[in-house]
């Protein structure tokens, strides 16, 4: 079992929101969730432009959570007023971390926000989410937290009120923008290894990952180079019941047989380690995927067997690479004639 874990063991927390003062007490939580909106480790630039508040650092670090990788960054909070601008105090000054996880990814009823910070100066910390759906923001306060010392945490975002107590929770199929992080003036707040995610299903097994490496899920933005999902596929929507998007198998033009490459909008460091985990729905018998790195021209394959066609099932497979190793690309390919879509792609380091 990883720090990681032992310490979202430790320092879960569910809030509620009254009269605006938030009351805060530890629940377990310790398995991989079923869907990952967005993540940010701060390891690499690839969604810089989006970090709207905080300085990248690289001293005084937390230990990596990587059996492979070292920790090489986090983000510390830099001068800002509230976003909040119909119910915060836009009089005061704060420190916050915050960044914007484009474009928009909708929630599925259980959102819970992880990450790793440090506090200086405080023992308080506000965490805030702003809705695209609803027009406002909602919030939680932590109280006698740790200082000076850096700390794993986890909070119930369905618990996050307006400052008034109004608002309601974070409702299903509900859009989220800004994941805001706040201490008082003359405070400092660090924070690495934020994730926003729905928590387990019943019956899961396996335990939270060491480190994410790339989420995709296609709900909202757009396909193609140059916007949010760059590869080679078509966005379609589900069938019902299901909603919302997925992505769909294209004609490769240099093979003619049909695939779906998945670019992952820069270079990412791979652990040594790699675990892919997806669901497909697919008229084939099986379906080659492969990790591939264009810069270097590596590719690391495997083959997922298909038990039942035409249905939405759940798949996994297992990428074992050298250190140092990178990607740039997740590809699906299936035999001529057949055909395939995917969603919710999960890479990651698993903690065994």
């Amino acid at each position: 079992m990883n720090t990681w874990k032992i310490a979202v063991g430790l320092f879960l927390f569910s809030s509620l929101t009254v009269f605006g003062k938030t009351v805060v007490k530890p629940v377990e939580h310790e398995k991989v969730p079923f869907r990952v909106h967005v993540f940010e480790d701060y390891e690499t630039d690839i969604e810089k432009r989006w970090w709207l508040r905080g300085e990248p650092i690289r001293k005084s670090l937390p230990l990596g959570l990587s059996e492979s990788l070292p920790n090489k960054r986090a983000c510390r909070s830099t001068e800002t007023k509230d976003f909040d601008r119909k119910m915060g105090d836009r009089s005061k000054t704060y420190q916050a971390v915050i960044f914007n996880p484009v474009p928009g990814p909708p929630m599925a009823g259980n959102t819970h926000l992880s990450f790793r910070c440090q506090l200086k100066r405080t023992d308080v910390l506000r965490c805030q989410i702003y809705s695209l759906s609803k027009g406002y923001h909602r919030h939680l306060v932590l109280r006698n937290l740790p200082r000076d010392k850096w700390q794993a945490l986890t909070v119930d975002m369905t618990a996050a009120r307006r400052p008034d107590g109004s608002g309601g929770p974070l409702e299903k199929d509900e859009r989220i923008d800004d994941i805001q992080f706040y201490v008082e003036e003359g405070a400092e707040v660090s924070v690495d290894d934020v994730v926003l995610f729905e928590p387990a299903r019943i019956g899961e097994k396996e335990a939270f990952p060491r480190r994410f490496i790339f989420t995709g899920w296609f709900d909202t933005g757009k396909q193609g180079k140059g916007h949010e999902w760059p590869g080679d596929f078509d966005i379609v929507l589900h069938e019902k019941p299901l909603a919302w998007d997925a992505a769909k198998a294209v004609q490769d033009v240099a093979t003619g047989n049909p695939w779906l490459r998945v670019n992952l909008r820069g270079v990412r460091p791979l652990s040594e380690r790699n675990r892919l985990r997806f669901r497909c729905n697919t008229s084939a018998k099986e379906i080659q995927v492969s990790l591939h790195d264009t810069v270097s021209n590596k590719a690391w394959e495997d083959v997922v067997k298909v038990s039942k066609q035409g249905i939405w099932q759940n798949a996994a497979v297992d990428f074992q690479v050298k250190k140092g190793s990178r990607a740039t690309d997740i590809i699906f390919r299936i035999p001529t004639g057949e055909n395939l879509q995917v969603d919710d792609l999960l890479l990651y380091e698993p903690d065994e």
